[in-house]
């Protein structure tokens, strides 16, 4: 009886066993690494598949470091387009050029037109966040021009122009959105978004035909799904400072103008929203401490003066508030959206309050009184402590 019964649960063991009978090979997949949506002239979704090319991924590591380019005789991805009433549609269309089965777990990079984004993305996000495949943790960007330009490139280091946005986002050089970041900002109290540029760098003298890179550069404000405005690389500083996203940036200023300029890196800075309500005055102070260490002195003051550095660490100040300064008169002021998310810091201090005014953000979000509290210091004065290359006499004294 003991031996029935074993070879009985043996024999329900392999019953219950999936095997490998629905398995999809590798050589069954086009690996799809970036995915640009356009609107096309009959306002019809235009998508544009930048898809690995097998062959070129088992050769690469046999170019050597001569001819490891993407702009060389040896070509990575393979561009293919597709026009639908919708993703979906196109994507079903984009289907029937490709044998292979179209395959996303390797595309990190959404990139929407400018024209596309003007109109709206809600119904083309939907898709993204809806269906199982795309994943939610790929960046999403706005393209200055068409979307399908940036994939068309052929990088001369890096595979793929989507490997090098990609790179560029986690370098955190400008603001980077998530698929999953950019759901929680469309729905969140303020409901606006800001998502990065991307344009293309022009090519070298010395480029073969696109031969160059995709970059970011600037932001694109968005208001609901809608894209309003766009800020300049500059603005977008202002930005990451308010909502606290410097990551090893590199400052540059003037003690004053008779003085040559000092630059920091990195600075680091630890950043917190603290919102006000008086009657019917709403109001919210920025907080910023921030320390960073000197990498470059052209002028002629010695860092470990201890006047020196108070000065240094006040001129510090003065540009981290100028950056915060330009940003709130960019977007609080000109194009009146709430990209700070200072909507939540209010909501979560004041929940009654912000149940009776949550309808006239759009209104109040202007007139919110901004101050800046900021407290700058110069971690350590690098290698040196004169400036270097200079004689000691020319060092200016107080």
């Amino acid at each position: 009886m003991k031996i029935c019964r074993k070879v009985s649960l043996l024999i329900l063991s392999l019953c219950l066993l999936s095997g490998c009978w629905d398995r999809t090979e590798l050589n069954d997949l086009a690996l799809i690494s970036a995915l640009a949506l356009d609107k096309s002239e009959d306002n019809q979704i235009q998508v544009t598949a930048q898809i690995l090319v097998p062959q070129s991924q088992s050769s690469a590591g046999m170019m050597g470091v001569g001819g490891g380019g993407g702009g060389g005789a040896t070509k990575h991805t393979i561009i293919r387009s597709a026009k639908g009433l919708n993703i979906a549609d196109a994507l079903s269309k984009l289907q029937r050029v490709v044998p292979r089965k179209l395959f996303w777990g390797q595309c990190k990079i959404f990139i929407f037109s400018d024209t596309l984004a003007r109109a709206g993305i809600h119904e083309h996000f939907d898709f993204m966040v809806r269906h199982p495949n795309p994943r939610e943790h790929a960046y999403l960007l706005v393209s200055d021009g068409k979307a399908a330009d940036a994939l068309e490139l052929f990088p001369p280091i890096e595979r793929t122009s989507a490997e090098v946005v990609r790179k560029l986002a986690e370098l955190q050089i400008g603001i980077k959105v998530t698929m999953e970041q950019l759901s929680m900002m469309l729905k969140g109290d303020s409901q606006s978004a800001s998502i990065p540029l991307v344009k293309i760098l022009p090519l070298s003298k010395s480029s073969a035909p696109f031969q160059t890179i995709p970059y970011i550069m600037g932001t694109a404000v968005f208001k609901k799904d809608k894209m309003v405005g766009e800020i300049s690389e500059k603005v977008t500083r202002g930005v990451m400072w308010i909502i606290n996203e410097i990551k090893d940036y590199t400052i540059t200023f003037k003690i004053d103008e008779e003085d040559g300029l000092v630059s920091l890196n990195p600075v680091i800075a630890s950043v917190k929203l603290l919102p006000k309500i008086e009657g019917d005055t709403w109001s919210m102070t920025v907080k910023v401490r921030t320390e960073g260490t000197i990498v470059q002195n052209s002028s002629r003051v010695n860092p470990m003066d201890p006047d020196v550095v108070n000065a240094l660490d006040k001129a510090f100040e003065n540009i981290v508030k100028e950056r915060i300064q330009l940003a709130l008169h960019e977007v609080q002021g000109r194009l009146q959206v709430d990209i700070f998310n200072f909507a939540k810091e209010f909501h979560r201090k004041y929940p009654n309050e912000w149940g009776k005014a949550k309808d006239n953000w759009d209104e109040i979000f202007p007139k919110v009184e901004v101050k800046t509290d900021v407290k700058a210091h110069i971690h350590r004065p690098g290698l040196v402590n004169a400036p270097g290359g200079m004689p000691k006499d020319g060092v200016k004294e107080n």
